[in-house]
């Protein structure tokens, strides 16, 4: 069993597996959110519905670049810690002590604005685990914190 993260990363345009996508708007991720019986090679196609997008009907919100609820794994990172000769991690690390994979995934928005803040808002829930990074007052900025503010403390 493996624990991996994930990144969903949001385009303007997507292309193929293996080529390079234009304008990214943002991205939303979660750290060891997920287990799974291996990790998934670039290529391989991961289910949007273990996200937090619903059902396992055809998520909405996203652009899809094959048919059905997945989207193709873009890339893998691994993120391994640093051991010393007995097995202790080194002192002079300062992140995790347990390593890391991540999975990313390459997505557009849909072009119903209602569909992706409804997907949106999947994510931005306070149990949901996830963050999001989006360029600094941009719409999706905007609407990313709008959405993380009405679910604070101080709004309920």
């Amino acid at each position: 069993m493996a624990i991996i993260g994930v990144r969903v990363e949001f385009y303007e345009e997507v292309g193929d597996v293996g080529e390079s996508s234009q304008n990214m708007l943002g991205a939303l991720y979660r750290e060891r959110g997920f287990k799974a019986e291996a990790v998934p090679r670039v290529g391989e196609l991961f289910r949007l519905s273990s996200l937090r997008v619903g059902s396992n009907a055809l998520p909405t919100g996203f652009g899809f670049t094959v048919p059905g609820p997945f989207l193709p794994v873009r890339a893998v990172e691994h993120s391994p810690v640093p051991i010393d000769d007995r097995g202790n991690t080194v002192q002079w690390w300062d992140q995790s002590a347990e390593p890391l994979v991540s999975v990313v995934l390459y997505t557009t928005r849909s072009d119903d604005p209602r569909l992706f803040r409804t997907m949106l808002e999947r994510f931005a829930a306070p149990d949901s685990g996830w963050n999001g990074v989006f360029a600094q007052g941009t719409e999706l900025d905007r609407l990313w914190g709008e959405l993380r503010d009405a679910h604070s403390p101080a709004a309920v």
